[in-house]
Formats: C-alpha cells, sequence, structure tokens
C-alpha cells in the first residue's frame, strides 16, 4: 500500500532536527579533515622535493672514522660517495655494502650530519692466523673466520693447515665453511690456553685435519705435539710445556692423545 501525501509529510517532519544537525557536522568535520589531509600531503611533498633538489643539502664533507688498515681515501672510493651530491640521493644499505667488498671490514655505520655531512665510521678486522695457500700464497683470516686478504707475505702468525673449505672459497670477505669454523673455536680454545702459560710464540702450525686428534707444530723445536681433542686441555698443555723445556734441542713427538703421555724422540 503506498503512503499518502499526508503520511509522507508528517515523516518528514518527524525527523529530528537535533540528530540532523550532528549529521551534518559530522558531515562536516570529515570534509575539513581530508581537506587538512591533503594541505598536509602537499606540503610534505613540497618538502622532499626541494631536501632532494636543494643546494643547501649537497655533501661538502664527508669524515672516514675508525679506519687504521686502510686510507681514508681508499674507503672513501669504495662507498662510491662524492661531495657535491644531494645528501638525502643514496641508500646507506647500498653504501655499507659497497665498503664491506673489503674483507677486512667487519661493521659500517653512516651517519647524515645535516645539512651537508656525513660520517662513516668503520670496525677493521684483525687478521689472527694464515691459511697456507698454493704458489707461496697465504689467505689472513680473524677469529670469525672472515678471509680478510690474500697475500705472499707470510704475517708472524700461526699457520693453519688442513681445512675443508674449498680453494675456489677463498676469496676476500669469505667465511669458512662450518665445520672449519667449529674446529676454529677449538683452535682459539687452544691457543689462548697457551698463551696461559706463555709457549704459543712457538708454535709455528696448528693441523686441523682431524678434530679428534689437533696436531700441534714447534719448527724451530723440531717438535710435533699430538693434541687429541680438546678435552682436559688445561693438563695436556702443561705436560707439553714441560716437554719443551726439558726436550730442547731434541726433534720428536710429544704424543697427548693416548692414555699415557710421554715424548717420542726422532
Amino acid at each position: 500500500m503506498q503512503k499518502s501525501s499526508k503520511d509522507k509529510h508528517r515523516t518528514k517532519k518527524n525527523k529530528n532536527p537535533k540528530i540532523e544537525k550532528e549529521k551534518r557536522m559530522k558531515k562536516y568535520r570529515i570534509i575539513k579533515l581530508i581537506f587538512k589531509l591533503l594541505i598536509f600531503i602537499a606540503l610534505l611533498t613540497g618538502l622532499v622535493v626541494y631536501a632532494f633538489t636543494s643546494p643547501m643539502f649537497n655533501i661538502n664533507e664527508i669524515r672516514i672514522l675508525g679506519n687504521e688498515k686502510f686510507s681514508k681515501e681508499e674507503y672513501l672510493d669504495l662507498s662510491e660517495l662524492k661531495t657535491g651530491e644531494n645528501i638525502f640521493n643514496f641508500r646507506k644499505s647500498e653504501i655499507i655494502s659497497n665498503i664491506k667488498t673489503n674483507g677486512y671490514v667487519e661493521s659500517v655505520k653512516i651517519k647524515r650530519k645535516l645539512p651537508t655531512k656525513i660520517e662513516i665510521t668503520i670496525e677493521e678486522r684483525t687478521p689472527t692466523y694464515l691459511i697456507s695457500l698454493e704458489e707461496g700464497q697465504f689467505a689472513y683470516i680473524n677469529n670469525q673466520g672472515y678471509i680478510l686478504e690474500k697475500s705472499e707475505i707470510k704475517l708472524p702468525l700461526s699457520i693453519i693447515t688442513g681445512i675443508s673449505t674449498k680453494t675456489e672459497n677463498i676469496i676476500e670477505g669469505n667465511r669458512l665453511e662450518n665445520e672449519d669454523l667449529e674446529k676454529l673455536q677449538n683452535v682459539i680454545q687452544i691457543i689462548d690456553t697457551m698463551k696461559n702459560i706463555e709457549i704459543n710464540e712457538e708454535l709455528s702450525k696448528i693441523d686441523i685435519t682431524n678434530k679428534s686428534n689437533y696436531i700441534l707444530i714447534f719448527e724451530q723445536e723440531a717438535k710435533e705435539a699430538y693434541l687429541g681433542d680438546v678435552s682436559n686441555l688445561s693438563s695436556k698443555i702443561l705436560y707439553m710445556k714441560c716437554v719443551l723445556d726439558e726436550q730442547q734441542g731434541i726433534p720428536g713427538i710429544i704424543y697427548l692423545n693416548q692414555e699415557q703421555v710421554y715424548f717420542s724422540p726422532k
């Protein structure tokens, strides 16, 4: 049944003026909010465009901090940053990636010092062991197993032999494979124990081929020590020191991997 014109008139008349006013105010507030948001976006866009184009934000100084092994110029070349460029017109992650192609770099932090300065802080790695390679080359590695450099210069560091990492993977910036990293932790434990009784400087090489029997080589003394694994390490190292002291100048093998430890002259 259709409503009569009288009924329709009554319906319109029954509308609550207060509710209608609240609806109009709500609609007005939404439009006002949208308008403010559009103004904010426009201003923000303008600021971004200004920041990326204004010469006020062109780099005029790049500071390199924390470098010791390499010069500031070398790290600056790796970064590919240049003065005169806009301070916002680069990604930090890309610059960090560029600098970390150098195997000696442990970490890189970059700060924008507005309006015109960049500060790059570098933490460098320190070589602690050598790996003997073919053709008289050595790879320098640190305690975390990172390969820092390949060189023909033999640093006064202990040489690690018997690694399982493939030769083609011995690349600056790479890390030793997991099996070697596990053995490296044992090597560090051995060296630290030797340092405590001051015989680490006499060590020439460590053969890590078999983690159940690490072999310590003392070239100057013409001796080898078959250590076994790293169990009872302090006792083994103390016995080894006694043998080295008592048997100076006598080539031989120190057996520390047996139930009964002993020295066998060659």
